[in-house]
């Protein structure tokens, strides 16, 4: 599954999520694990020494040959085992128009292997991806599989970190303007045929289990950039559905910031429209109040996700949002009852019902709409 929201076994604690890998996955076919089993060492360390080759023919041969072999788990392990490194070679044809989509495809590929993502992100690819999707962003080739990679690396601490800006080496400000770019091409890919960028919304979601990411996301003099985020809840994309379920989520973690987050009353209406069903499941009292985006989905009416783990990440962030004063009059004020109520019957009719579902949407119904606050002096 795409998704990586972790629940804790002992408290039901949710951690913050990061994205799984992309690989084109190919069988396992046995005749593929022969072929690699009966190759000579030296025909893989030919291979790998041909990537280097002076001959372009011969580079754009190997780097073929190489993303064919890291489709599956043999290929994989047998060209990480190899030296010289072919991850160096393969991240150095980032850039280059002969090479860099059979590159990609390979480390892309790669990052199945936890060792090797961290040695990808070590590598620096992170920072190069980044700079190829901000030069190419106005109609240059592969950013899909560059967004893809970007998620890749980003799933790892050291890939975000380095990517937020917060390695001490210097390159803060710059990283930092660079998010800021890369948000406004996220933004702008929806009007391109096929949404290149639409998997940076997973790379998003990555950056927001940080900290220091959310904060980023999250800072209103910056410009507030998970609202733009959010806003993929409202399309059919589902990489931009599940990145900014998950974004929300891992911003909501950091209870400081739901003060900021209440301060955009679209987020909470952006959370609930996976979550609307059929128009006649709901009374004009219903959208009395409502936000007018969510207020109209409901006059039109939809149809409830069908994805169990968007909707559990909705209602995870919307749980996470309980942990605040702020965040429960946020979620209170948004007049969110009427869908919460109805999601909660679709949830309720499934032949086997997930209990955490339903025990998600009992427990946000009871703390925001039920419980009265407390009075301050």
């Amino acid at each position: 599954g795409m998704g990586m929201a972790v629940l804790d076994d002992e408290e039901d604690e949710t951690v913050p999520g990061q994205q799984k890998a992309y690989v084109e996955e190919l069988p396992e076919d046995e005749e593929v694990v022969n072929i690699l089993t009966d190759m000579e060492t030296m025909a893989l360390e030919d291979l790998v020494a041909f990537l280097s080759h002076r001959s372009r023919l011969v580079r754009k041969g190997a780097v073929a040959a190489a993303a064919g072999l890291s489709g599956t788990k043999a290929g994989r392990v047998v060209l990480i085992e190899k030296k010289p490194d072919a991850l160096t070679t393969l991240i150095g044809m980032i850039g280059n128009k002969d090479c860099e989509e059979d590159a990609l495809v390979a480390l892309c590929n790669f990052c199945e292997e936890e060792e090797a993502v961290i040695n990808i992100s070590k590598l620096g690819a992170g920072p190069k991806i980044m700079q190829k999707i901000l030069d190419d962003s106005e109609g240059g080739s592969n950013l899909d599989a560059a967004s893809k990679l970007l998620a890749n690396v980003s799933r790892v601490a050291h890939g975000r970190r380095e990517l937020i800006g917060y390695v001490s080496d210097g390159t803060g400000e710059e990283r930092k303007k660079q998010m800021k770019e890369l948000i406004g091409v996220f933004e702008k890919s929806l009007s391109k045929a096929g949404d290149p960028l639409a998997p940076l919304a997973l790379f998003f979601e990555n950056v927001a289990s940080e900290p220091q990411g959310a904060k980023l996301l999250c800072d209103d003099e910056e410009g507030f950039a998970l609202a733009s985020i959010a806003k993929g809840l409202a399309g059919s994309h589902e990489h931009r559905k599940i990145g900014a379920a998950g974004a929300v989520k891992n911003c909501c973690f950091q209870t400081e910031l739901h003060c900021l987050i209440a301060g955009h009353r679209e987020i909470a209406a952006l959370l609930a429209l996976p979550l609307v069903g059929p128009a006649d499941q709901y009374d004009e009292e219903d959208k009395d109040g409502m936000y007018s985006g969510l207020a109209s989905k409901c006059r039109i009416g939809g149809k409830f996700s069908e994805s169990a783990e968007l909707r559990r990440m909705i209602y995870e962030a919307m749980k996470l949002l309980c942990r605040s004063q702020d965040g429960r009059n946020y979620l209170r004020d948004s007049k969110l009852y009427p869908v919460l109520r109805e999601v909660h019957k679709f949830e309720e009719a499934f032949e086997l019902p997930d209990e955490h579902h339903i025990e998600l949407l009992e427990e946000i119904v009871e703390q925001v709409m039920l419980l009265d606050e407390p009075e301050v002096d």
